[in-house]
């Protein structure tokens, strides 16, 4: 017969007293090592009767002070950081008093956690090559050094991280998730942390989500009017698949909680699945994957089916087992919302067929097909008029057909509000695909990419060159900056 599992114990609270399998579990080490530690005297503890009990601050402390349990700090690594602060002519580093009573490297990872999210970075990131650990913040889309720190002390950090997002800070040989809830100013913020093994030591990567910095509005998009009306008449469909294409970092999933934040109402029955729920809205059914105990997205979205929802929604369609379920739910009175990785409008077709679908489905179910990239914003503390070179304005007429002879050319000069950037915030631009019939037709044919893009535009598809633009023209951006970053999404 066999053994029942017994869980795992939950985290203990700061301050709270364990027992010796729970100090185990916190640890993340095997009891033999455990009493090992604890018959050489490293770690602290009281005997009540026969039972060991442990206090979380002991356990803690050792973790930073013993060699074995976790990397040692180094001698001077605050004054290190402020010296190469110094050198780079930025000033001192922002040190919080959080974690000042523990040693160097926990006071640093608050401070620099705390720093990421008053910059309104959407990404840490460490590294560590032959000189150096360096640390960078991704503001706008685009990484900015911050510091460089002796490569020594990055085990600490990334251990320091570890601790912090419960996982297992011993093993350093496999990549590993995990999760910080962490306030600033009496907001809490969701830190996603992935660690990977490299050449020079372990790589940190830090994804920072704010509940809310979603939109949630369409109006809030930055849509053109006749574009975002077009897409709430496409939301008023009662059945069809809805696909928000993009790169990783295109902010799909804003314009997909605000599509579902337009659309939620007392009448409707809204599910989602998601790996993992982001953002929690009021009035959704929202779950979480469970890759673990086999609840993959094809098991969830089988399931809503028979939950007579209205609308269902799935973060992301990554296989054919997936697409297959959203085709049957799409065509079964359902509106299915999701989101591709891919290039532009007309590119998420062929990636659906990729996949395996045939494309009499493809067509039969596909009702729109939304493309995005962000780009940054021109700074309103350093805003100019300038004028784009000829050639670049002649080409830029050429490729969408705009008249840009009254435009108004922006930029910004660059000052401390914008890092010297001349950008400040990000918007998105927007390519809308609704099909019609004669689109279906040439999908169910199957037409190639060309005919179809042909026909788009046709049917009067606005470009996601042509609305980037526009919003040049306007002074939101620059020519510069939508060329750069449609060119870094081409695949």
């Amino acid at each position: 017969m066999a053994k029942k599992k017994t869980a795992a114990p939950a985290p203990a609270p700061a301050g709270a007293v364990l027992d010796l399998k729970e100090a185990a579990e916190f640890l993340k080490v095997s009891k033999p090592t455990f009493y090992r530690w604890l018959a050489e005297g490293k770690i602290k503890g009281a005997k009540v009767g026969q039972q060991w009990r442990f206090q979380r601050q002991d356990l803690e402390s050792f973790l930073h002070t013993d060699p074995t349990a976790m990397p040692a700090e180094v001698e001077g690594f605050h004054a290190a950081i402020d010296a190469d602060r110094a050198a780079r002519k930025l000033g001192p580093f922002p040190w919080s008093e959080r974690g000042a009573d523990e040693g160097e490297v926990p006071q640093f990872v608050s401070s620099f956690m705390e720093d990421a999210v008053r910059s309104i970075a959407s990404d840490i990131h460490l590294d560590v090559d032959r000189q150096a650990a360096r640390l960078r913040y991704r503001i706008d889309g685009v990484l900015h050094e911050v510091l460089a720190f002796p490569k020594e002390a990055a085990k600490a950090v990334v251990a320091r991280c570890k601790l912090l997002g419960d996982m297992d800070i011993n093993e350093r040989r496999i990549p590993q998730n995990g999760r910080i809830r962490f306030a600033v100013e009496d907001r809490e913020y969701d830190f996603r942390l992935v660690t990977v093994p490299a050449i020079y030591g372990e790589s940190m990567i830090m994804r920072i989500l704010d509940q809310g910095s979603v939109l949630l509005g369409l109006d809030r998009l930055g849509m053109s009017e006749s574009m975002r009306a077009r897409l709430e008449e496409r939301l008023r469909d009662p059945n069809g698949l809805f696909v928000v294409v993009g790169p990783a970092g295109s902010g799909r999933t804003t314009t997909v909680y605000s599509a579902l934040h337009h659309l939620n109402a007392p009448e409707k029955k809204i599910v989602t699945i998601e790996d993992p729920v982001e953002y929690a809205m009021k009035g959704l059914m929202q779950v979480h994957v469970n890759r673990k105990l086999g609840f993959l997205p094809a098991v969830g979205l089988r399931t809503f089916v028979r939950c007579d929802p209205d609308i269902i929604m799935l973060y992301e369609l990554r296989d054919l087992e997936t697409a297959e379920v959203c085709v049957t739910a799409a065509m079964t009175g359902h509106l299915v919302l999701t989101t591709m990785l891919g290039s532009d409008a007309v590119s998420a077709i062929a990636r659906l067929t990729d996949m395996g679908l045939e494309p009499l489905l493809v067509a039969s179910s596909l009702s729109t097909v939304v493309a995005q990239r962000l780009v940054r914003r021109v700074c309103e503390h350093c805003r100019e008029k300038y004028q784009p070179s000829r050639d670049l304005v002649r080409r830029m007429e050429a490729d969408t057909g705009l008249d840009l002879a009254q435009a108004t050319f922006a930029r910004g000069r660059g000052c401390t509000t914008c890092r010297q950037t001349g950008y400040k915030g990000r918007f998105a631009m927007f390519e809308l695909l609704a099909l019609d019939q004669p689109l279906r037709d040439l999908i169910a044919r199957p037409a190639s990419i060309t005919e179809l893009r042909d026909a788009a535009r046709t049917a009067g598809m606005i470009t996601l060159l042509q609305d980037g633009v526009e919003k040049a023209a306007a002074g939101r951006t620059t020519l510069e900056e939508v060329i750069r970053v449609l060119s870094a999404g081409r695949e």
